[in-house]
């Protein structure tokens, strides 16, 4: 069979293939759990421990806590995951720095001239 595991190689089995993917899963899930539980334990936290003695808010429970984190994470992030643009201000991939080094030369280079001298220097040239 293709699949078996022969340990002088380092060939894995199908079997031992989905085995150690459900295993990670399994931990990632467990580990995700966990974060939720202690941020959702410092938001109550946080929150009690501030807000009802600077405004008039009451307290929260730890499951409203964690309804807080998730409206934020809904308001905020939406519920995609974790794709896209990362937050960088340029675009990955082919062009990007192209795009950039045309705006320097043709824009950049004298607006930051014009930024860095003097004032009385400042739009000569």
């Amino acid at each position: 069979m293709m699949w078996q595991h022969d340990h002088r190689f380092g060939v894995e089995s199908k079997h031992g293939r989905m085995y150690r993917v459900v295993v990670h899963v399994a931990f990632g899930m467990i580990v995700a759990g966990l974060i939720a539980v202690v941020f959702g334990y410092f938001v109550m936290l946080l929150w009690n421990g501030v807000l009802p003695q600077v405004t008039a808010a009451r307290s929260i429970s730890y499951w409203q806590a964690v309804g807080l984190l998730l409206l934020a994470r809904i308001l905020v992030g939406g519920l995609k995951g974790h794709g896209g643009r990362h937050g960088h201000g340029y675009r990955h991939g082919k062009g990007s720095w192209r795009e950039y080094d045309q705006w320097w030369n043709e824009v950049g280079k004298q607006s930051f001239e014009d930024f860095s001298a003097p004032p009385e220097d400042r739009g000569k040239k």
